[in-house]
């Protein structure tokens, strides 16, 4: 049984007003003001609009996210979708045996950078996953651009052909690449990873094969062969949708300011 005895109420709630001053004091010292935007209304009024208030991100366009299926049905469109890739890969290359990864679902987000909330989720879908030889990666990639258009998808824009960073030069760039695909040479390296586009919506691709001129030592960690297919998506939830639309009209047309908070 415990001998120790309960601080006064009056002296505590008086040290806990003095905490959650000295919190509120060290948070306004941390956290950073949110953007404003001064912007003319139709009545010819100056507003000023705090960011902190914008329903979105600062990275992803509205309209490309009301486009998008809705978070309730994403989950069912990235099954679809994982299932005619594997089907079109079937097609062309008889025989893969497939199994499933880590599991997916769909994520609220933290903030929207700015200090307030945001309605954005993010759907990472469970990964699709084979580990047979692969063959010819020309061909192979022709099939599954093929299949991703027929949903809407651009084609696979690869890691190894990205541009340089505004924090690199060429050089420091080549680097990178060596450091993470063995080569500059397509043909020689050992992995390929890149991502197709549809407005918010993206289809991650790994192909990855140790037998390629290129390859690093064995390592236990990374499998021989795999083909790694995984669907993602940034999205808002059918309640949401109207309160979405009206929390973004203030801000049309205005440049979304670079995040300010974490």
């Amino acid at each position: 049984m415990s001998t120790r005895r309960s601080a006064p109420a009056a002296l505590f709630s008086l040290a806990a007003i003095g905490l959650v001053a000295a919190v509120m004091t060290g948070c306004a010292l941390l956290s950073p003001a949110s953007p404003t935007s001064t912007v003319t209304d139709a009545a010819g009024q100056q507003v000023t609009l705090d960011w902190a208030d914008y329903p979105a991100d600062d990275d992803k366009d509205p309209a490309e996210v009301l486009a998008a299926p809705r978070a309730e049905q994403v989950e069912a469109v990235g099954e679809q979708l994982l299932a005619d890739l594997q089907g079109a890969v079937d097609a062309h290359r008889a025989g893969s045996a497939w199994q499933r990864g880590r599991d997916g679902g769909v994520h609220e987000h933290d903030g929207n950078g700015y200090g307030g909330p945001t309605m954005h989720r993010t759907l990472n879908s469970a990964e699709l996953l084979t580990h047979e030889a692969l063959g010819d990666w020309p061909a192979l990639v022709a099939v599954l651009d093929a299949e991703l258009a027929e949903h809407g998808y651009g084609p696979i824009e690869w890691e190894f052909d990205r541009e340089t960073y505004a924090h690199e030069t060429a050089a420091e760039r080549d680097a990178a690449v060596v450091e993470q695909f063995g080569s500059l040479d397509p043909a020689q390296m050992w992995q390929w990873a890149g991502d197709a586009h549809d407005g918010t919506m993206w289809v991650s691709i790994i192909l990855q094969d140790r037998d390629r001129p290129a390859a690093p030592d064995a390592s236990a960690a990374e499998p021989e062969r795999l083909l790694a297919i995984m669907v993602g998506g940034t999205v808002i939830a059918a309640a949401d949708e109207q309160a979405y639309r009206d929390g973004i009209a203030p801000f049309e047309g205005l440049e979304p300011p670079g995040p300010t908070h974490s």
